[in-house]
């Protein structure tokens, strides 16, 4: 049967041509796989540098060490809650808290920013994930925790919280940071304002961050390896390096009306004109359950879940570049093999599939495909649509689009100064 086969394919043109093609490879000739040097790897504990007690709305700086390649950035704090509401309560973290609790988070090389992760990238970041690197944000830094009864006047038992901190120097081998070569680098955490906002809404509820620490995973290599790196990436007066940051757009917003349901639109100018990979758009609003929430005034405290979108429409240059509605939407994370990437419905608790996705070139591909230049498109507009429920509380509810950009990073072969060269 084999030399039928055989026979067959020596006298088919398709196969002849195949054979010729230089991309020919015989997958039974034996080769290894590619082989790294050897390395050590190190966590490291970071205290902040200007004191461990974090105040709202205010920062707290990590200094790292000169040591070696950043591989993997972990933030750790702990959270409290003191009742003052006159009673006893069960106190806990609400779903999704740690966007109430951090407000954004910067990467600094010899005090300049480098790259900033704020709240909404965090959500755009999260949502971009596939069911099994999920999991372990959804249990470690995502999901409600419950205290104990707490007495008036008394403080809680202490909730943990750990998340990685993935800037987009941390997605690529090829990228990572040798702290050992550049210039002093250092993480800048601003803390958010809505700390207080707890599973019990009551007036009078505390809630207070402790002890944040930074864990650090350095990767070092022996001398020769390290010799090689420093060699070949640093042999002209600069290292150019492709990567990503994230840019948020201005968020746009609307007050809802009171018991109707209607549906509502935000349109969002895209003022960035940057090489855009891809685009997410993120809706929240203020929570209807919040302290000082009626149906005269809307509540200060965001909900920290995103909302629902209906349908997402891009238009620019006077063309309609896309319009999806929700059912279209679940399709945009185009993975490289046609099909498209999405959440278990298990970990749709925290809402993050609410996030939208759509993307210029393929998912998980591993290369850059695409990108557009919104520096080429005349007056880029986002248009959300969405549904608003009944309710008699005030909402306000604010549209985000964030952008996943290229970026080119230059490294200063004389000082080791890190700096962003050129985003278009």
């Amino acid at each position: 049967m084999s030399n039928v086969i055989l026979s067959s394919n020596a006298n088919s043109a398709l196969c002849n041509t195949l054979l010729a093609s230089q991309s020919l490879t015989n997958p039974s000739v034996y080769s290894t796989k590619p082989i790294y040097p050897p390395s050590s790897t190190t966590y490291t504990e970071h205290a902040p540098s200007n004191g461990n007690v974090p105040t709202r709305s205010n920062t707290t700086n990590f200094q790292l060490n000169k040591y070696g390649i950043v591989s993997q950035i972990l933030l750790t704090y702990k959270k409290t809650y003191t009742n003052g509401s006159g009673g006893p309560l069960v106190l806990g973290a609400k779903q999704n808290d740690f966007f109430n609790c951090v407000e954004k988070v910067e990467l600094l090389s010899s005090s300049r920013v480098v790259s900033t992760l704020t709240k909404i990238d965090f959500m755009a970041q999260f949502s971009n994930l596939a069911y099994n690197k999920m999991t372990i944000i959804q249990e470690n830094v995502l999901k409600p925790r419950d205290t104990a009864s707490v007495g008036d006047g008394a403080e809680s038992e202490e909730l943990t919280f750990t998340v990685p901190l993935v800037f987009g120097f941390m997605r690529d081998m090829n990228t990572q940071l040798n702290s050992s070569f550049l210039e002093p680098m250092s993480i800048r955490i601003t803390w958010g304002k809505d700390w207080n906002n707890s599973k019990n809404f009551a007036t009078g509820v505390v809630g207070n961050i402790k002890s944040p620490v930074l864990s650090v995973r350095y990767k070092n290599y022996q001398e020769d390896a390290n010799s090689q790196i420093l060699a070949e990436n640093f042999d002209k007066p600069t290292l150019n390096m492709l990567s990503s940051r994230f840019y948020e757009e201005n968020r746009q917003s609307i007050v809802s009306t009171t018991a109707t349901a209607t549906s509502e639109s935000i349109d969002i100018e895209l003022k960035n004109t940057e090489c855009v990979q891809d685009f997410y758009v993120v809706l929240v609003r203020t929570d209807p359950a919040g302290v000082g929430a009626s149906a005269t005034a809307t509540s200060d405290i965001l909900e920290p879940v995103p909302q629902a979108v209906s349908s997402i429409e891009f238009t620019g240059s006077g063309q309609e570049i896309l319009k999806l509605n929700k059912e279209q939407l679940g399709y945009s994370k185009i993975d490289s093999d046609g099909f498209s990437v999405g959440q278990d419905p298990t970990g749709s608790t925290n809402d993050l599939s609410n996030v939208e996705k759509f993307q210029t070139g393929v998912y998980g591909s591993g290369v850059m495909s695409n990108c557009i230049s919104l520096r080429e498109i005349n007056a880029p507009k986002v248009t959300v649509k969405f549904n608003v429920p009944n309710t008699t509380n005030l909402m306000r509810y604010y549209a985000y689009v964030v952008e996943d950009c290229s970026a080119i990073y230059s490294i200063t072969s004389a000082t080791g100064a890190l700096s962003s060269s050129l985003s278009n």
